[in-house]
């Protein structure tokens, strides 16, 4: 899924993540992803996407937002009487799996350029 957060400032930030926490963190605080606010390509090629404004609770689509806002402060409440936290997607989380997901398909590239440098290096210094 792509999440587009636009600023004030107009400067847009593209993230890709996966659905599963029923928040998201951003810059400006947290807010609740909801069904109508993720939007679908009509023939399910392309990546869903989902757009948060800066200092708007409600995703960009989210028809009912005063009920899901009621919904989740309710599934807070539930969650700590059970010592539970709520599901968050945090932006540290999700910038870490990008870096793994970079090198994961890179890897193979800066192994072969590793052994062209050791190889080079060898040679330049005879050893």
């Amino acid at each position: 899924m792509k999440l587009i957060f636009p600023t004030v400032a107009g400067v847009c930030r593209i993230e890709n993540t996966k659905a599963i926490a029923r928040n998201m963190e951003m810059p400006d605080g947290i807010h609740p992803m909801t069904n109508d606010s993720v939007w679908q390509h009509s023939e399910r090629t392309l990546p869903a996407v989902m757009i948060i404004f800066q200092d708007v609770l409600a995703p960009y689509g989210a028809s009912m937002a005063s009920e899901d806002i009621k919904t989740r402060i309710y599934e807070v409440k539930l969650a700590s009487m059970v010592f539970k936290s709520p599901s968050v997607s945090k932006m540290w989380q999700r910038q870490l799996a990008a870096i793994f997901s970079w090198i994961g398909k890179s890897l193979p590239y800066l192994f072969i350029i590793g052994i062209i440098g050791v190889s080079i290096y060898s040679y330049l210094t005879g050893a």
